[in-house]
């Protein structure tokens, strides 16, 4: 129950209100302890159980918009035994996964948004939700410049279909998210603490000039409902989306086996720090959508995908102190002195706590547990 508990609060406080009060790695333990329990009392599973939803719950501020096929969350590996234990699992009740190849995409860390479009242009884009139904943020996206208002882009483009639905991801880049963090302070406002909670709440912000004004980007990456028959394989649907004018991640590894497979997921644990922007793991698709459809669905993961969580960056330890740094122009800068933590490698001792207004906002204070990120050599 404490585990249940403490999950439906973390989906609620990540999903509706962006404000996470436990590191991933945290969710992750606690989901999957809550998933040991109920398999070994099958009794004890709820309709309302965390384990039975895909995301969270519906905001009332925004009208809701009804997907038209279900937006699922993917299940998890966090090692390379995972990823073979999953390869196993398919394999036996398809062996036509023996001969299928793989596509590996980053696993973006932002919002997952759904957009509809008729006859090439943008009508609709919505929240995942709860994955049957999503918010309609619309206007809000309309701000991105990177999403195509109508496609193809170019005339060199394939024709439109009369209805595309596709899924794609909202982020920020680092750059941009420290050169928008550094505006604030300089304006006497908040510091944002995440580019993912930041890209989220801007899109859910019923103002769409506060959209406008953050540096959100956008990958497409699915196609979910088209009028006309889609590519055969996940890599040509990517082909066909970067064709239409969308944008995709130039990151999409076609693998011929799942020790390929593992190879450019551990490979991608140190690499992730080249990237512009925050990925948490890689995900794994069966390249084959027909076999990857058949292969159907446990719970409310696909099976023909899995997740490849990268280790945790982001841990919990104590407060001990506040120090505080002096500029050359006289600027006060408070840190953070915490209990050695080792995280990705390092050990960590200080990390910035931005200004005053933010200890103050935060209510932070010596003794607290507090969550410390990793990004880079950023800490």
């Amino acid at each position: 129950v404490g585990s249940e508990m403490c999950i439906r609060d973390s989906n609620y406080r990540y999903h509706v209100l962006d404000t996470p009060i436990i590191s991933d790695a945290e969710y992750d333990r606690l989901l999957q302890e809550l998933k040991e329990i109920e398999r070994a009392h099958p009794e004890w599973v709820t309709p309302d159980s965390p384990t039975q939803r895909v995301g969270g719950a519906v905001s009332e501020r925004f009208e809701k918009v009804s997907h038209p096929a279900p937006i699922l969350s993917l299940a998890n590996a966090f090692d390379a035994a995972g990823l073979r234990a999953w390869y196993e699992r398919i394999s036996r009740l398809d062996e036509r996964v023996q001969e299928t190849s793989f596509v590996v995409e980053p696993k973006l860390d932002g919002l997952t948004v759904v957009l509809h479009y008729e006859n090439g242009l943008f009508v609709r884009g919505a929240t995942r939700g709860d994955g049957e139904v999503g918010e309609d943020i619309t206007v809000n996206l309309r701000t991105l410049k990177t999403l195509p208002l109508n496609i193809p882009v170019t005339r060199a483009g394939p024709a439109a279909p009369e209805r595309l639905v596709v899924r794609g991801e909202a982020f920020i880049n680092l750059v941009d998210f420290e050169a928008l963090n550094r505006q604030q302070e300089e304006k006497g406002e908040k510091i944002y603490q995440t580019p993912r909670n930041t890209a989220a709440g801007a899109l859910r912000n019923l103002d769409p000039a506060v959209t406008a004004a953050r540096p959100l980007r956008l990958y497409v990456y699915t196609i979910i409902d088209s009028s006309e028959a889609p590519p055969d394989t996940q890599s040509a649907s990517l082909a066909r989306l970067a064709e239409y004018g969308f944008p995709v991640s130039d990151i999409h590894i076609v693998c011929a086996s799942i020790e390929e497979v593992v190879e450019v997921c551990e490979s991608w644990i140190d690499k992730r720090h080249d990237l512009p922007y925050e990925i948490d793991g890689m995900v794994v698709k069966i390249n084959d959508l027909e076999l990857a459809d058949d292969l159907g669905i446990v719970g409310k993961d696909p099976r023909g995908a899995i997740a490849y969580k990268f280790p945790a960056e982001t841990v919990t330890t104590t407060l001990l102190d506040i120090g505080v740094n002096v500029g050359r122009t006289g600027v006060l800068t408070p840190y953070a002195i915490l209990a050695a933590v080792q995280i990705g490698g390092v050990t960590v001792q200080q990390a910035t706590l931005h200004n005053f207004d933010f200890i103050a906002e935060k209510d932070i204070r010596i003794g607290d547990k507090v969550m410390v990120k990793r990004a880079g050599d950023v800490i």
